[in-house]
């Protein structure tokens, strides 16, 4: 069902927003910005737990976990949804019982930045990444952006800053529904001037039967994007360039071999990527940023592509670089300097991702075992992408296959499990569907000089720093 809210008359009437799933990283930040800009807020989540759960109370943000009609009392504007709320969803049907108008968040932010220059990042891959750095090489230079990003960058102390002062919102632009009660995408509600597109490949198989999906929902916001705005692309992908040919703006392409900006001598150091930045031809200078892998150098020169698009200059751009701290659960190096063992944290539940991030780690650290410890997610993408995962692994000495998490298919019949990926993987991997027993067999085989690296979405979220504590404690 497609929601038909004009949001913007509702804006100017600074009501009662009520968030549904109002503990996950975008909507907590989002209802933290909505009170500051002089909205009344409140929000349910069911699920709502640590460290979400701690981060709106210390905020005295109001919530619950369990809903109950009165909780609506005073809502006379909108209803902010999550991706998971399905049409009986007991808010929604009392909401639409009281006749309150209901969107999703995506459409809320997209008519909040209506008057702004939206700078967006889209992609199948690395999008918190580059809108984290982009936002931070703007603040860096002392233009301070709006942002929406979909995890906490550590340059700044929340996922979200909206104001009605800034002139610039940088976005992570999402290809998934905006919403369980639409088909819209959440990047479609964003009208970017500047679009990034990092990577294109068949992802969330329950919205997106094939490729050619994914394909033609990207090409629908491509060609809206305006005459005079820029399009961003990776030089190096035949299915991004197919997509971004056709683009009625600029096109601005990049890549480690090819593109209008293209990274020459990179060194992939313990400490991060460094390498050098040329730009038609020229050599602007060199970049150094804390950060692993290749995947991070086509990011970086992305993000570097925008800031100089918005007219910062190279010194600003290598001083944000070096600053840059990352987002949460991207490539986290939860142990210090000289830990016998090495564990870092990631967010990685695409192939895709598993594959770059595995490949970062052996390019940095190529003397030492990898240990790797995977959560998949969601049935549907594990069984559109099983044949993926035997070469996504292929570097990894040692893999620990957990239980799927099923997130928003929970509902569903469980038609594979993890036993099949580690069989797809062959034998260097093993399935454990035991969280304890997983991580006393991890422990239990570690080696000193070893990098263990947990690739691990909800429920596993903080085995890595479990084991962070576990693999260095004294004796061992």
């Amino acid at each position: 069902m497609q929601m038909q809210v004009k949001l913007c008359t509702i804006l100017i009437m600074k009501g009662h927003l009520y968030f549904i799933g109002i503990t996950g990283h975008a909507i907590r930040g989002l209802a933290l910005a909505a009170r500051d800009n002089g909205y009344k807020v409140s929000g349910l989540d069911e699920t709502g737990a640590p460290p979400g759960s701690d981060w709106l109370d210390e905020r005295r943000i109001s919530w619950s976990r369990t809903f109950t009609p009165t909780q609506l009392d005073g809502v006379t504007q909108v209803i902010v949804t999550g991706a998971h709320v399905a049409d009986d969803y007991p808010a929604v049907v009392e909401a639409r019982r009281r006749q309150i108008p209901i969107i999703s968040w995506a459409q809320w932010v997209g008519e909040f930045a209506a008057h702004k220059r939206v700078l967006a990042v889209a992609g199948t891959h690395g999008k918190t990444t580059t809108t984290s750095l982009i936002a931070w090489l703007l603040e860096s230079a002392g233009r301070r952006p709006d942002f929406l990003i979909g995890i906490q960058p550590f340059n700044f102390d929340s996922s979200v800053r909206l104001s009605t002062d800034a002139g610039i919102l940088v976005v992570e632009g999402d290809e998934y529904r905006a919403s369980s009660l639409e088909d819209a995408a959440k990047l479609e509600y964003y009208h970017p001037d500047v679009m990034v597109l990092t990577s294109l490949e068949h992802d969330h198989p329950d919205m997106y039967p094939d490729l050619a999906a994914v394909k033609d929902r990207f090409a629908r916001v491509i060609a809206d994007l305006p005459k005079a705005g820029r399009l961003v692309a990776w030089a190096e992908s035949g299915t991004v360039m197919e997509v971004a040919t056709p683009a009625p703006c600029a096109v601005t392409t990049y890549g480690t071999e090819m593109g209008d900006l293209v990274a020459r001598d990179i060194a992939y150091l313990p400490a991060g990527i460094e390498f050098d930045v040329h730009y038609d031809g020229k050599l602007l200078g060199r970049l150094a940023l804390p950060i692993f892998g290749r995947h991070n150098v086509l990011n970086a020169l992305a993000a570097t592509a925008v800031a100089l698009g918005e007219g910062l200059n190279f010194d600003h751009i290598m001083t944000g670089a070096a600053q840059f701290g990352g987002a949460y659960r991207r490539a986290n190096v939860l142990t210090p300097p000289g830990a016998a063992i090495t564990v870092i944290d990631d967010y990685a539940h695409h192939p895709t991702e598993a594959k770059a991030m595995i490949e970062a780690l052996k390019l940095h650290f190529a003397d030492r075992r990898l240990v790797v410890v995977f959560r998949p997610h969601t049935y549907s993408r594990t069984k559109a992408l099983l044949s993926e995962y035997q070469g996504a692994f292929a570097e990894a000495d040692v893999v620990y296959i957990t239980d799927i998490e099923a997130a928003r298919e929970a509902a569903k019949e469980q038609t594979i499990s993890g036993a099949d990926v580690a069989q797809k993987i062959g034998p260097r991997a093993h399935f454990e569907p035991d969280r304890h027993r997983l991580a006393d067999q991890v422990t239990a085989d570690a080696r000193p000089g070893d990098v263990v690296l947990c690739m691990t979405v909800s429920g596993y979220q903080d085995i890595a720093g479990e084991l962070a504590r576990r693999l260095n404690t004294a004796g061992r």
